[in-house]
């Protein structure tokens, strides 16, 4: 199995929002010393990352795309596509042509990567599942994570921070070859009819028997409910309980703020931090949501403050970065 960790960008980079991907590349090394780090982009440059962190920048073109059930038009269409809908392909192209891990950039490391072999990333619930027009029951029942107590939560699969795969893996082979896949004229993109989400809770479906031998599904991305995710969907709004809103809803004073605007005390930040890492097994990473939008993550932090969760997880884990 690969212990390489693939991150992917292209396009222009504002530095703030360069920052923000430092922090998820520099703070996956810290977690993962032995790793092999690769950021596959045909813009970034190696210098822009500091020497002391291994960081391997490699350019690429369409031969990675040897020997993937694409034609040359279907492969150039999607390069020509902007980079948020390409990576949403790219990534399985990596995970099947080499193997490893592939982490968005906008996924800062919060603890080492120990999934499971061939983990897909899951939600606590159905989530966002209603935006490719799939009911809760057409989700991936919640037997398959990794915790138990809510067996009765079906849960939609994530396409961000899939873990340890094996190259050549014949689920994502058989993505690849997904009909509406195949036979979709444009490109594939998250608002669509359907999704590569929906492809992945396609195939986990059809996959089911082989749980926990050629597949795995585990909380591997921690995100939280802050900002526009708090309103993504009634589930996020915890009207249906589950089991992140069983730890959230225990935060001090936090049915007195309002839903998605949370803020507290460093110790009590910290201490949500330790919950986490002690509940789930397999997370490594905390979505950053809003990227360099998010005025607290890019200020200095006065720790007499109250910050959101997320800020304080992010203020400790740029110490450990700047101890490195």
């Amino acid at each position: 199995m690969s212990n390489i960790i693939w991150f992917y960008w292209d396009g222009h980079i504002w530095p703030d929002r360069l920052r923000i991907l430092q922090d998820c590349v520099y703070s996956t090394r810290v977690f993962n010393p032995h790793h092999t780090i690769n950021v596959v982009s045909n813009t970034l440059k190696q210098e822009q990352f500091d020497d002391k962190f291994n960081i391997k920048v490699l350019p690429f073109d369409n031969t990675w795309f040897d020997g993937i059930p694409m034609s040359s038009e279907k492969i150039q269409q999607y390069r020509n596509t902007n980079p948020r809908d390409f990576s949403d392909l790219f990534r399985l192209i990596l995970l099947y042509q080499f193997g490893g891990s592939y982490i968005d950039t906008d996924d800062l490391c919060i603890g080492p990567i120990t999934s499971p072999k061939n983990t897909i990333c899951r939600s606590y619930d159905p989530h966002t599942s209603f935006y490719n027009k799939i009911e809760p029951d057409g989700c991936v029942p919640g037997f398959t994570r990794e915790i138990r107590g809510y067996d009765e939560i079906p849960m939609f699969p994530r396409n961000d921070c899939w873990q340890n795969w094996e190259s050549k893996s014949p689920f994502i082979w058989d993505m690849l070859n997904n009909q509406k896949f195949q036979q979709n004229e444009g490109v594939v993109w998250i608002g669509g009819d359907f999704s590569w989400q929906s492809i992945t809770n396609e195939t986990c479906l059809k996959w089911l028997p082989t749980h926990k031998v050629d597949w795995n599904f585990g909380l591997t991305l921690l995100y939280l409910f802050e900002d526009f995710v708090s309103a993504s969907s009634f589930w996020d709004r915890c009207h249906h309980g589950g089991e992140m809103c069983d730890i959230w809803l225990k935060l001090p004073n936090v049915k007195e703020q309002g839903w998605g605007f949370y803020k507290c005390k460093q110790e009590v930040g910290l201490e949500f931090y330790k919950t986490i890492m002690d509940t789930y097994p397999y997370v490594s990473h905390l979505w950053l949501h809003s990227k360099n939008e998010k005025k607290e993550w890019l200020e200095e932090i006065d720790e007499s403050k109250e910050y959101s969760i997320s800020t304080w997880i992010l203020n400790n884990v740029r110490k450990r970065i700047n101890e490195w």
